[in-house]
């Protein structure tokens, strides 16, 4: 049970009571997430909502900021009901405890599989009018820490990937080549148009849905950005486990609702999609190596095991522009070096976390 700080609980307590003219009944913490926020969930007589508090202001005011233009968009994020005065904490609306992963894992054959085919489309359908509409008059002074995600930004995530994952796992590699790919790959990325909205982190367990609808939290995070950044993050999220044949008629159906937009958006996500697939992955076994290697969450760490799938597939079966050799072969070698085997050896003798 995680433990809310009396201060927080009374501001809760107070922002719930101010937004709807009821006493608080149950206050409780919701699990931890990737995030260092604090979620808890509030229940008066009529009335529930999700409290948050954290101590990064810009990041608030992002969240914030974007979920009132998304609303207005008419694209279903969270209803922001209060915020305090500092809006280190605020309310949002309750979406409940169902989200897309938890679909994602029932094997092929069971009962909703049916749901689960019809929910991927809904919200493939979805991304681009988030990209798309969504971007439109966004006020992207929010966005935080950079306004867009430009070579600065790529650079941060290959290195995240490479001090908090590659020398980890032990695995060789020159120094100096790998500094020379990773600024000819981030210049190659940093080409493609970058007037869309980037969500960042749009995977499955950011995906709610209620009443069998697609809702969207945790887009705070989000910034100007070639699209097929977002759609790799979906497509290759290490545990949804989406099989290839899943993975391209998606593909190609985010191709014919973003090219309705325009038609310049499908051949670009063309040339640079197989690109925007390798730094999401990397920018992920950053993340993983991180919270999990380092800091020994046990959710991350079991994310380890299907990332080397979905990487053995990546290099298998697209092909980069940019060259990049000693990147190209890191990445490839990677699931199959030897400490990278005895560390995935060693997150499967433990049970997996529900």
């Amino acid at each position: 049970m995680i433990a809310i700080d009396e201060p927080i609980r009374t501001e809760f307590e107070r922002l719930f009571e101010e937004w709807s003219g009821e006493k608080p009944q149950a206050i409780s913490a919701l699990p931890e997430s990737g995030s260092y926020r604090l979620y808890a969930r509030i229940s008066g007589a009529t009335k529930h909502v999700v409290a948050v508090h954290y101590t990064d202001l810009k990041e608030n005011l992002a969240f914030i900021g974007f979920a009132k233009h998304f609303r207005q968009a008419g694209i279903p994020v969270p209803e922001i009901y209060n915020c305090s005065a500092d809006l280190l904490s605020y309310l949002q609306e309750d979406f409940g405890d169902h989200d897309l992963f938890e679909i994602l894992q029932h094997p092929d054959g069971s009962p909703t599989d049916s749901l689960r085919s019809e929910l991927l489309i809904k919200v493939v359908k979805w991304l681009p009018r988030i990209q798309i509409e969504g971007h439109r008059d966004l006020n992207y002074a929010l966005a935080y820490p950079r306004k867009v995600f430009d070579k600065q930004s790529m650079l941060w995530d290959l290195n995240y990937f490479k001090y908090n994952f590659l020398k980890l796992v032990k695995i060789p590699f020159d120094e100096q080549a790998l500094e020379d790919d990773f600024h000819t790959f981030t210049s190659f990325l940093a080409s493609a148009p970058q007037n869309a909205f980037l969500y960042r982190d749009f995977q499955s367990r950011n995906i709610m849905i209620r009443d069998n609808q697609p809702c969207f939290i945790d887009f705070q995070g989000g910034r100007m950005g070639f699209p097929g950044y977002d759609l790799a993050s979906l497509l290759f999220d290490a545990k949804a486990g989406l099989s290839p044949e899943e993975r391209s008629l998606l593909y190609e159906t985010y191709l014919k609702v973003i090219g309705s937009y325009d038609a310049s958006w499908p051949p670009m996500m063309e040339k640079y999609f197989p690109a925007f697939v390798l730094i999401r992955k990397m920018q992920a076994l950053g993340a993983f190596g991180f919270r999990g290697l380092i800091e020994n969450k046990k959710g991350f760490l079991q994310s380890i095991p299907p990332a080397m799938v979905n990487l053995n597939w990546v290099t298998a079966n697209y092909k980069m522009i940019p060259e990049i050799p000693e990147l190209w072969r890191v990445l490839s070698d990677l699931p199959h070096f030897k400490g990278m085997k005895r560390i995935i050896a060693e997150i499967l003798k433990h049970p997996e976390e529900k």
